[in-house]
């Protein structure tokens, strides 16, 4: 039985048609893996990885050593790098107040944190640590030195330290005294209010509130000629008064309001 040629002949175009298709999709296929491997070797090649790692601010924080944990050095592809888990992770560090990390392509990381100083040395239920003016707990020693002032306030735990109004108060207190009065100062509580030593003088703070203000109050208030024993009650700082020890009594009035 023979086949009639043209049906012959369809068959094999047909067949042809079929196979330079597919041939044509493989190039495709191929051509498209090939554009795929360059982007894909292009974005982990030494041209887009990192070159330089420029931090700025850092001092005392572990800042390199989280970016070393994170990847962030010098050969890590570009695209591998989170700004955002970067940021989350250097701000674990009690040191670190701020931090803003900054993916420069091609091959450039810059980071930039600002760290926390040390106000005072801080008694709360927990002990003594050095905190800044946030109320944040910095890495400290176990006991006090001379080098700060102190705030004693054991009736606070360390939980709620970093909330609280009358450590925020002290705090704000004692950053905002002039260098040569911190030597020595020490804020406590009395009857609710909070009460300082300053340069030898028993100072009436009162309520935790205009605490800078009552701060260069008081500097400029002990530029005066103040007899020894005197009382400074510092509950209005637009208005302070003086309270002076008298023979009969020696013992400062608490109760007295400034003004």
């Amino acid at each position: 039985m023979s086949i009639e040629p043209r049906l012959v002949e369809r068959r094999r175009v047909v067949a042809e048609t079929k196979a330079k298709r597919n041939v044509a999709r493989l190039l495709k296929f191929l051509t498209f893996a090939a554009v795929v491997a360059s982007i894909v070797w292009l974005f982990f090649s030494p041209w887009l990885s990192i070159g330089e790692v420029e931090t700025i601010g850092v001092s005392v924080s572990g800042t390199n050593t989280v970016l070393a944990d994170q990847g962030v050095v010098a050969g890590t592809p570009m695209i591998m790098i989170s700004a955002g888990s970067t940021e989350e992770a250097l701000l674990q560090d009690p040191w670190v107040a701020e931090a803003d990390v900054q993916v420069r392509w091609p091959n450039k990381v810059m980071v930039t944190v600002v760290e926390r100083v040390p106000v005072a040395w801080t008694e709360t239920s927990g002990g003594w640590t050095r905190r800044a003016l946030d109320g944040v707990a910095l890495p400290s020693a176990p006991e006090p030195d001379d080098e700060l002032p102190r705030i004693e306030l054991p009736e606070i735990t360390d939980e709620s330290a970093p909330t609280a109004s009358v450590l925020s108060g002290a705090l704000e207190f004692v950053a905002n005294l002039p260098s040569r009065r911190q030597a020595g100062a020490v804020v406590t509580t009395n009857e609710g209010e909070l009460w300082a030593t300053v340069n030898g003088y028993q100072v009436r703070l009162g309520r935790p509130v205009e605490m800078r203000e009552k701060a260069l109050s008081l500097d400029a208030l002990l530029q005066e000629d103040l007899a020894e024993g005197s009382v400074l009650v510092m509950v209005a700082p637009t208005n302070p008064a003086v309270m002076t020890p008298t023979p009969e009594d020696n013992t400062p009035d608490n109760g007295a309001d400034g003004g």
